[in-house]
Order: structure tokens, then C-alpha cells, then sequence
């Protein structure tokens, strides 16, 4: 799936993703990851940071466990994305080319403003 919308995006077709991870896997056809280069968002350092001390102070997990395995801005920008957020919890959502993708989950608003941007040009 990672690889068909990697080709789709590359021929001109659009993409709008709340919720990023499935960034971290996606690769064009030669290879190279889909967002190598582009300006993406997605569940930033930050709020990864305030859910786990949330859990955290409430002893509802031990310190060295994380509510969320891994870092999606760590990871796209080690893949080469520019990774932008608009800090903790704030409804944001960037468009570079035919990808538009959404901080979280209160970003659903931002992310269609600018679907239906793209679409209506």
C-alpha cells in the first residue's frame, strides 16, 4: 500500500493523511522515501513527550516504557523530511506539493481546509 501511494503522489495524484506514520514506510518507485525533501507534519516530540509524563506521574506506566513506541518526527526527519509542528495540541496541517499531511487527531479541520484547497485550484 506504502508503495502505491508513493507512485501515485509521484505522477501527480493527491494525498492527504492525518496521522503520519504510514510516511515513515512509504518509498517511490527508485527507491528513495516519499518524503525525502518534502515539508510534512505529523504527532510531534512534544506531544509524544506530554502523553508519557501524563501516564507517567500517574504511575500508569513505569518510566522506561513509552505510550508510543517510536517518534514519527524522529523518524521522517531521519528519513530526510522537513518536519514542522505547531506545538502541543495545536490544530495544524502543511501542504507540500500534492501531499497534505495533519499534526493529530485535532487537525481534521485544517487538513480538509487544505484538501479542499488544493482540489478546488
Amino acid at each position: 500500500m506504502e508503495r502505491e501511494r508513493a507512485s501515485e503522489i509521484e505522477v501527480g495524484h493527491f494525498d492527504a493523511i492525518v496521522g503520519a506514520a504510514i510516511l515513515n514506510f512509504a518509498r517511490l518507485p527508485n527507491g528513495e522515501y516519499l518524503v525525502k525533501g518534502k515539508t510534512v507534519t505529523g504527532f510531534a516530540n512534544v506531544e509524544k513527550d506530554f502523553a508519557d509524563n501524563a501516564v507517567w506521574n500517574m504511575n500508569l506506566l513505569p518510566r522506561d516504557r513509552h505510550v508510543m513506541p517510536w517518534r514519527i518526527e524522529d523518524a521522517l526527519r531521519a528519513r530526510g523530511a522537513n518536519f514542522i509542528q505547531a506545538g502541543l495540541w495545536r490544530a495544524f496541517a502543511v501542504r507540500d506539493g500534492n501531499l497534505v499531511t495533519g499534526q493529530q487527531n485535532f487537525s481534521g479541520t485544517e487538513t480538509a481546509r487544505l484538501v479542499i484547497e488544493t482540489l478546488g485550484r
